[in-house]
């Protein structure tokens, strides 16, 4: 995804896994590549940052304590070099066993070959939340299975909404502009800080006006009605509402959003589970309830949406452990490690029953997001989703200055998508 962030949360220690924990599927039937002889060792790498390693490391340990045959050589890669390091290895025949797969890099690494199907493996899809179980399935096969997951909510000042009067959050767009009315003066407080540099940040207006991006036939919908009435809408909150600044600071804007709700300079903004550490750290939020965690609210026609991102696990094509190679991955997609990773890292699991694990549904700002996770919405599952913000930022950035009209911009933006799509 585009602003996909490993998410790093401070909560405390609940206690140890539950020995003996029920996996993601049932093995592969091909013959064991568990070998009578000896261990056989995993090559795992995974993008998550060494703060997070922590709780996985501990994982992986348990991992090899119930499988005495199994020992898992954990790697860490820097996410930004991730995509290409397994790109270029598994090309010459040299990528690691497991690979923690930004979601948009699924499909491209299908396509490529690069990626061994799971269709015999992963039988238990049904305890998966669709949003990220859709990005795991590309061609009429499932190539990985979701590890953890994430999306846009709307965040609130809770305390300064009820100041001005209001008990809940905005559940449509009117009711929005209402509240970032109320909570304007037009230079030194915000009721909406919106990031203006980068489209991932606009695409729930998109969605709320009825617009898309590709559809499953590879149609382009970016610069259709709703798309456009979406953009429209977002400029008209800052030019003719005035209920957000200007920001056009590509280099600062993501902290200048979360340091003015943090400070109580703005009431809402959007943004996803990863700023969790960030935002509570803020004088606003020393009291954590005070933090209002809600869906995106719904278009004039009722729809609504929210960029879907997170990551899942993938077996290498040429991994000569691939029995192994499914029982580690089975292993840490389990309920139980899923409600470790997210007590301990703050991620949001991708299985169901994950989420009536105690440690999980006591956990309020994770269920929380569990109910904005129902209502999001996945970006094109296709080999060329990790591309199509290269152009769109850009477009996003012209529209933003007033470069161009939404129109203008958006139509740029289809264009260069029929070029990525050789249309």
């Amino acid at each position: 995804m585009k602003r996909l962030f490993s998410i790093v949360a401070a909560m405390a220690l609940f206690g140890s896994i539950l020995a003996g924990c029920t996996g993601s599927g049932s093995q592969g039937t091909g013959q064991s590549d568990l070998p009578q002889d000896g261990p056989t060792t995993v090559t795992f790498w995974t993008t998550v940052r060494e703060s997070e390693a922590v709780a996985l490391r501990e994982l992986i340990s348990e991992f090899e304590q119930q499988n005495k045959d199994i020992k898992v050589d954990l790697q860490l890669v820097p996410f930004g070099e991730a995509q290409n390091k397994f790109r270029t290895a598994a090309q010459a025949g040299n990528g690691p066993d497991v690979i923690r797969s930004e979601v948009a890099w699924t499909p491209e690494f299908a396509k490529l070959g690069l990626l061994e199907p799971l269709d015999s493996y992963f039988t238990d899809q049904d305890d998966f939340l669709e949003a990220p179980l859709n990005y795991s399935k590309w061609n009429g096969h499932v190539w990985s299975v979701p590890e953890v997951t994430d999306a846009l909510a709307l965040l609130y000042n809770k305390k300064m909404l009820a100041d001005a009067g209001f008990s809940d959050p905005p559940e449509t767009m009117d009711e929005f502009v209402e509240v970032a009315k109320a909570l304007s003066n037009g230079s030194d407080q915000w009721g909406f800080y919106l990031r203006q540099t980068e489209a991932y940040f606009s695409l729930p207006f998109v969605w709320a006006f009825g617009g898309g991006l590709i559809d499953e036939n590879l149609q382009i919908l970016i610069n259709t009605p709703g798309a456009v009435k979406g953009i429209e809408f977002a400029v008209k909150l800052r030019d003719e509402h005035h209920v957000t600044p200007q920001d056009l600071d590509a280099a600062n804007s993501y902290q200048n959003a979360n340091e003015a709700f943090k400070s109580g300079k703005a009431a809402m903004i959007f943004n996803g589970p990863w700023a969790m550490v960030d935002i509570l750290s803020g004088e606003q939020f020393k009291d954590p309830n005070n933090l209002g965690i809600a869906p995106i609210p719904a278009g004039p026609d009722g729809h609504t949406g929210s960029p879907v991102g997170g990551h899942s696990l993938a077996i290498y094509a040429g991994s000569k452990a691939k029995e192994a190679s499914y029982e580690l991955i089975k292993f840490l997609s389990s309920k139980e490690s899923q409600a470790k990773l997210a007590e301990r890292n703050g991620t949001l699991p991708t299985r169901k029953s994950a989420y009536d694990m105690p440690e999980v549904k006591e956990n309020r700002i994770i269920s929380d997001f569990k109910a904005v996770m129902e209502k999001a919405t996945n970006r094109p599952v296709i080999p060329e989703g990790g591309q199509i913000f290269a152009s769109f930022d850009p477009e996003i950035q012209a529209i933003y200055k007033g470069d161009k009209t939404p129109q203008e911009g958006l139509d740029a933006v289809a264009n260069a998508w029929k070029t990525l799509l050789g249309q």
